[in-house]
């Protein structure tokens, strides 16, 4: 599996000549359906537990990974590690950009399975230890809240239904996101003696500002799709029998753009956006200018002039379409 670089990373200008990525080849695009039927035992004690992640690839460039853990999607245990998997899988893949949806209808992810944590509470409360390392079922949950942001393509999430708590937190660490009309997103956990732990008090004040962040984590009370649209938490809303369709179509116009500009675009962005004014025009004026002197990079604006020159305007010129 190829390690992400993390989000402390992402400005850290050492680690820019690292992150080529192979995408600028040929991409293999192929069907592809994982499914797995598990015991998740160690999380929800004697009862059989189906957890199901499919991955496959619907558009060129994009792969959908799509999940299932019936009957509301309880995160945590195999679910979050079948999505590691597959986020590793596209990857490999050569894809540009992924999309997480649910198969479960009407959640996204309720919540992370509460059995779960306290499991993990109470073993780290014995070994002494106030965070979960990262070698168990907890610390792997972690790190799905991460990876879904640190990989270096594009991640969308395409909330179907309740994204609450963890489920939220998933989304809100994915680079897009997208929603059902009949979506809701939520940070319920001050009901159940507990602050949001995987995002809840820091992406999302990042995206939305602290004050109707930190109104959403003291109310504990749900927001529609609408508003959270409205709110910039989100960047769709879409009638709920298209949301797969869309989410897909979506993806593939983002893929259509060369890989290497996607990841100088998302570098950029996400190692200058805490950093002060003058640290992130640095950042940004470095990714550019190692990303504009690429021979590919050249020669695609070498070639926009040219229509441009002969008299196409920017639609054209550029390659954006018309819609």
């Amino acid at each position: 599996m190829r390690r992400s670089p993390s989000m402390n990373s992402w400005a850290d200008s050492a680690t820019f000549a690292t992150l080529a990525r192979p995408h600028d080849a040929a991409c293999r695009w192929r069907s592809v359906s994982r499914r797995r039927t598990l015991r998740a035992t160690s999380l929800r004690g004697a009862l059989p537990v189906s957890v199901t992640v499919n991955v496959t690839y619907p558009a060129d460039g994009v792969g959908l990974i799509a999940f299932s853990d019936p009957p509301m999607n309880f995160g945590g245990g195999e679910l979050g590690a079948g999505i590691l998997d597959a986020i590793a899988e596209i990857e490999e893949s050569g894809a540009k950009v992924f999309v997480l949806a649910s198969d479960t209808p009407g959640y996204f992810i309720a919540h992370w399975h509460l059995g779960g944590i306290v499991q993990a509470m109470e073993g780290m409360a014995a070994m002494g230890n106030a965070v979960p390392p990262p070698r168990t079922p907890y610390g792997a949950d972690r790190m799905l809240f991460e990876r879904v942001g640190d990989s270096p393509l594009i991640s969308i999430a395409a909330n179907n239904g309740q994204a609450w708590g963890g489920g939220a937190e998933l989304s809100w660490g994915c680079d897009l996101r997208i929603a059902a009309e009949s979506a809701t997103y939520g940070q319920p956990e001050v009901a159940i003696g507990i602050p949001p732990g995987a995002g809840g008090c820091t992406r999302l004040a990042r995206l939305i500002g602290p004050t109707k962040a930190l109104e959403m984590i003291l109310d504990g009370r749900p927001i529609t799709a609408q508003e959270a649209l409205n709110l910039g938490a989100i960047n769709k809303v879409v009638p709920d029998d298209t949301l797969r369709e869309e989410a897909i179509a979506w993806a593939a116009h983002i893929a259509q753009w060369p890989a290497f500009s996607l990841d100088a675009c998302k570098r950029s962005f996400m190692g200058g956006r805490d950093l002060n004014i003058y640290d992130a025009r640095r950042h940004e004026q470095q990714i550019f200018g190692q990303t504009a002197r690429r021979a590919d990079a050249i020669e695609i604006m070498n070639a926009a002039q040219a229509k441009y020159d002969a008299g196409m305007d920017s639609y054209d010129a550029l390659g954006i379409p018309r819609e």
